[in-house]
Formats: C-alpha cells, structure tokens, sequence
C-alpha cells in the first residue's frame, strides 16, 4: 500500500509481480506494527520501548529479505529475532485482541515523517534490487 506509489514512479523492468510483491513484503506491517497474519495471530512488531513500530521501522525489518538465508542462520542461533528485527531495534510480541476491523485502523491511520521516509526507501531499494537483478543477469 505505501509502496504503491514508488512502483508507478519509478517503473523497475518489466517484471512487475515480482516487484509488486517485494514492495507488499516490505511495508506488510506499516499499519500498527500487524501484517494481516500477525493481527489473525494476536502478535505485533514492537520498539524496544513495548510501542508498535512505526513505519520506518517495519520496512527496516523486511529489507534483509534480499538475504534471506542469512535470516535463517540469524533467527537459528538467536532463538528467535531476525536480523531485521535487530537492524530496526524490534522484536515480536503477543498483545490482546484488535477488536477494531483493518479498515477501521486503516482509516486511523496518519501520515506521519516516518511515511514519507519508507516510501522514499522503498523507492531506492526496489531500483537497488533491480540493479543487483540486471547486474547478476537475471
């Protein structure tokens, strides 16, 4: 949803699935620190501080998708953060039930300095992603 906005400025090829799909996956917990599984799931990414992560801080989680076996490793020896989550200074945590609809948070939500930042970082990553891609050949 907020890196809709980079997709349309900034064409990345002609493979848009994929970078539509890397742009869901890296904004997937803007709205309150929930991606739609962890809101079914009752979890939420957090700042150290126990508020949701802010937008900024969930695209920082995601970007280390590029190098996901590393992850792997990572979330192997550290009993369960990710690399992201070390990267952006969150950890997931249980809350209680969101008795509010997604569209009710949705249109809660604001714009906030953190927004104008993930959209731009989102922007550079899928032209830095591409790069790598056309780069590698693929």
């Amino acid at each position: 949803m907020i890196g809709v906005l980079p997709m349309v400025l900034f064409p990345a090829g002609g493979n848009w699935g994929f970078h539509g799909l890397l742009v869901l996956y890296l904004n997937k917990d803007f709205l309150n620190g929930q991606s739609p599984l962890k809101r079914l799931l009752d979890t939420q990414v957090q700042e150290t501080s126990g508020a949701p992560a802010n937008e900024w801080q969930s695209f920082l989680r995601n970007i280390s998708v590029i190098i996901w076996p590393v992850e792997v490793l990572v979330v192997t020896v550290s009993g369960g953060r990710r690399l992201g989550d070390y990267l952006a200074r969150t950890h997931v945590a249980d809350v209680a039930k969101n008795t509010n609809s997604w569209r009710h948070d949705l249109a809660a939500h604001r714009v906030t300095r953190y927004t104008f930042y993930t959209l731009l970082a989102t922007a550079f990553y899928l032209l830095l992603v591409n790069a790598l891609f056309h780069w590698l050949g693929l």
